[in-house]
C-alpha cells in the first residue's frame, strides 16, 4: 500500500491484512471452534425424557467424520416421535428435532442452508434404513466461503447419507451396540 506521496504505507497493509485474516479464519473453523460457536441451546428444547444410548449412531458419526474431514459438525436426529439429537460430534444430546429436522424426515427431502453469517453450509438429509425406511434425519455442515461449490458440499453429505444407510437394518440398529 502507498501512501499520497508513493512511501509504503505498512500500518494500512496489516490493518487490512490482518481484518482479511480473520475473515478467512473464521469462514474456516475446526470442528472444535464451530461446537464452540454453536448457540447456547434452551432447556425448553432438550427432551426432558430421553436416556436412550445410541452407541450404533454415534459409531456412524464417528466413521463418517474420520472419512470425511471436510465436515465441521454431524448430528444424527431419530427416535420417533420427537426425534432428538442421537448422536453427533457436539454434543446436545437429547435435543428435540426442530422444525427443519422433522421436515426433512416426515417429507423426506433435503434441507439446504447457509448460516446467517455465510460461513457454513448446511445440508440435512432423510436418514433411511438398508431397506428405505426413513426413520430420522443427518445434518452435515461444511465451512464454506462465497464461491465454494455447494453442489460438490452436497454429494459429499450424500455419500455419507448412503454409508450410513448400507449399515443399518432398522431404527433400533441405532441403538444398539458398536461392533
Amino acid at each position: 500500500m502507498l501512501d499520497a506521496s508513493g512511501k509504503v504505507c505498512s500500518w494500512i497493509a496489516a490493518a487490512v491484512l490482518s481484518v482479511a485474516g480473520v475473515s478467512a479464519l473464521h469462514a474456516q473453523d475446526t470442528r472444535e471452534s464451530a461446537a464452540a460457536g454453536l448457540r447456547t441451546v434452551d432447556p425448553k428444547e432438550m427432551d426432558p425424557d430421553y436416556k436412550m444410548d445410541a452407541k450404533f449412531a454415534q459409531k456412524l458419526v464417528d466413521e463418517a467424520l474420520t472419512k470425511h474431514p471436510e465436515v465441521i459438525l454431524l448430528a444424527i436426529h431419530a427416535g420417533a416421535p420427537k426425534y432428538d439429537i442421537i448422536a453427533s460430534n457436539f454434543g446436545r444430546i437429547g435435543k428435540l428435532g426442530d422444525e427443519d429436522d422433522l421436515r426433512v424426515i416426515i417429507k423426506g427431502t433435503k434441507n439446504l442452508e447457509l448460516n446467517k453469517a455465510g460461513t457454513h453450509f448446511e445440508d440435512e438429509l432423510p436418514l433411511k434404513t438398508r431397506g428405505g425406511k426413513r426413520i430420522g434425519a443427518i445434518g452435515v455442515v461444511f465451512n464454506y466461503k462465497t464461491g465454494d461449490d455447494k453442489v460438490a458440499l452436497d454429494k459429499i453429505a450424500t455419500e455419507i447419507q448412503k454409508e450410513m444407510q448400507a449399515q443399518i437394518t432398522s431404527s433400533k440398529t441405532l441403538f444398539g451396540p458398536a461392533n
